[in-house]
């Protein structure tokens, strides 16, 4: 009875983490290479966090899977609760794994942390999945732990404004070095214009709805770092799919 009650508890409440807790923020953290076997069903995996970001004991986390080639990567591995904590390294006890996938290093541990006095705008958000945008030299732009630390509103303008800089960047470099690359744009609001072009005349408002539609549909990106560039490329390309506002 009282394991089927901690299960009920722990669907519970990732299901319902928006509306049950208002002084919280979901975040996700990626596990190291330390997965040990338990028993049949039950693994213990690791967090290695950085100095100043703490978690508690018995806290709760869900397991997911990072894209690799296939939409099935990013499946739900299981949860559990923190059972040991040495220093910066938290333990987790894992169970309920049902997506047949095994649990690997990079898989993503999503769990409640209290809200900081932010602005929690649209680069926060993706940094709660993990999401890592770079320049197009590989150079982050932000960082996915510190940036829950006194983020801004002015912070946010200047970065997007700098990914406006990177894209065009690029775009204008290809359009001068290798047009080849330049793709149409055959339906959503670039249709009938080329991606090279629509890079090298980006607009704030353009890297704003790409973010939008990244926040909304997350698991393709999570986990893994990303070219701002490449990724904006292909959203254009396949249509700029935005997210619908009610």
């Amino acid at each position: 009875m009282r394991k089927l009650f901690l299960i009920a508890l722990l669907i519970t409440s990732f299901n319902s983490f928006a509306q049950s807790d208002s002084t919280k923020w979901l975040r996700a953290f990626p596990i190291t290479d330390y997965i040990v076997d338990l028993n049949d069903t039950i693994k213990l995996v690791q967090l290695e966090m950085p100095e100043g970001i703490v978690l508690k004991e018995k806290q709760l986390a869900l397991l997911r899977g990072t894209y690799g080639a296939v939409k099935s990567d990013t499946a739900e591995k299981g949860y559990g609760r923190c059972n040991l904590i040495k220093g910066q390294f938290y333990y987790f006890t894992i169970g309920n794994n049902k997506s047949g996938a095994a649990i690997k290093a990079g898989d993503l541990l999503y769990t409640f942390m209290d809200k900081s006095n932010i602005f929690f705008g649209q680069i926060p958000k993706l940094a709660s999945h993990f999401i890592q945008l770079q320049t197009v030299y590989e150079e982050p732009m932000y960082d996915r732990y510190l940036i829950f630390n006194g983020w801004t509103a002015e912070k946010e303008k200047a970065l997007i404004d700098s990914m406006v800089v990177d894209i065009k960047f690029t775009g204008n470099y290809f359009l001068e070095n290798d047009a080849s690359m330049d793709k149409l744009a055959t339906s959503g609001t670039f249709k009938g214009q080329k991606t090279l072009s629509v890079m090298a005349n980006c607009k704030a408002q353009y890297v704003k709805d790409f973010l939008d539609y990244v926040i909304a549909r997350p698991r393709l990106y999570a986990g893994s770092k990303w070219k701002i560039s490449e990724v904006f490329a292909t959203w254009v390309a396949e249509g700029a799919p935005m997210v619908v506002r009610e």
